[in-house]
């Protein structure tokens, strides 16, 4: 039986699915991402964040799924999330959620924005300026949003709510993720860099793109900015404007090692006192065997590279820190688009 209060803004829907199936997807996520996970005498799991909580519980021989969150804006965030699984689980089915969004209007964690100015900001990467209104949930203390491409040829068709409040995309859109490195809502504006790299669909907008130029904003997502007064963070270049918003929030007392494994290591990282950087172009693998012969004094790792590169990380950080305190993704596939 839990204790604390459920958080105020809340939304159900009854699925078909077994509860026991649910239940094993959500205990999976968990532990697969270090998630703080709650169970109900076996009749509900829920997953519990910063921004809220979601789950499912048992009824009858199916399931309610739903989401609860502290703010009204991130409830749509956490049913987006509640969705995806249950997409996961038995395709793309219509979710019919208490408390329904107006149907034909943009999602809640959708808006647009406009191309200001793209600039140079080092020999390998991009600034890219985009104005637009709505940016005030993109300037809290989480570290990506996505960026949602228009079509080159012919009108953009942009998500939008469906009667039941879930967001249908009427093209496929390419959306990736990139971290905020400069914000202010109140002026209309936020930056974020882009490393150029061949074939990235990204970095071909952003060379052609013109003043005033529409693009789609999605978000916030990606998790939270870890504090630590011991910081073992790292990444190579797809990572370098999340590694260096994470060094500008550290305490001025903190203590951060963060090992570049890109190619190159031009990037303006934050400053902070107690920051030693270390470039070694993919070490991945010697930072693994280094820390499980030496260990590690850090009390939180974060680490984003590719794919297969961040796998031997994985056993040996994980060997040191719980999985809640250690953030080990893959930004990115050697065989895909980045």
């Amino acid at each position: 039986m839990r204790h604390d209060p459920l958080p105020p803004f809340q939304s159900e829907a009854t699925v078909g699915l077994d509860f026991k199936i649910l239940d094993a997807r959500l205990r999976r996520e968990a532990a697969e991402h270090g998630l703080d996970l709650h169970s109900g005498h076996g009749r509900s799991t829920w997953i519990v964040l910063g921004t809220g909580e979601f789950g499912a519980r048992k009824q009858g021989n199916g399931a309610v799924v739903y989401a609860r969150a502290h703010e009204r804006d991130w409830l749509f965030t956490l049913k987006e999330a509640v969705a995806h699984h249950v997409a996961a689980i038995a395709g793309a089915v219509p979710l019919d959620w208490s408390g329904p969004e107006q149907a034909g209007e943009l999602p809640p964690n959708f808006s647009l924005a406009r191309v200001a100015s793209v600039r140079r900001l080092s020999a390998h990467f991009l600034r890219l300026r985009l104005e637009g209104q709505g940016l005030g949930r993109l300037a809290r203390d989480m570290i990506h949003f996505r960026l949602v491409l228009p079509v080159a040829e012919g009108a953009t068709e942009w998500p939008r709510l469906s009667e039941t409040g879930q967001t249908v995309w009427p093209q496929e859109l390419h959306r990736p993720a990139y971290t905020v490195a400069a914000i202010d809502p109140s002026a209309g504006w936020l930056e974020t860099d882009i490393f150029i790299h061949s074939g990235g669909r990204i970095c071909a907008f952003a060379a052609e793109a013109v003043t005033g130029t529409e693009i789609g904003l999605t978000g916030p997502g990606g998790g939270g900015i870890p504090q630590s007064d011991m910081l073992l963070i790292g990444g190579d270049e797809t990572a370098y404007p999340a590694l260096s918003r994470i060094i500008a929030a550290q305490a001025p007392d903190a203590r951060i090692t963060c090992h570049l494994f890109g190619a190159t290591a031009d990037y303006p990282f934050a400053g902070h006192p107690n920051l030693h950087l270390c470039h070694d172009p993919s070490g991945e693998a010697r930072l693994a065997r280094r820390l499980s012969t030496e260990g590690t004094h850090a009390s939180r790792a974060w680490i984003a590279t590719e794919r297969a590169r961040l796998q031997p990380l994985k056993q040996a950080v994980l060997a040191y820190l719980p999985k809640s305190h250690a953030h080990l993704a893959a930004y990115w596939n050697a065989d895909s688009d980045r």
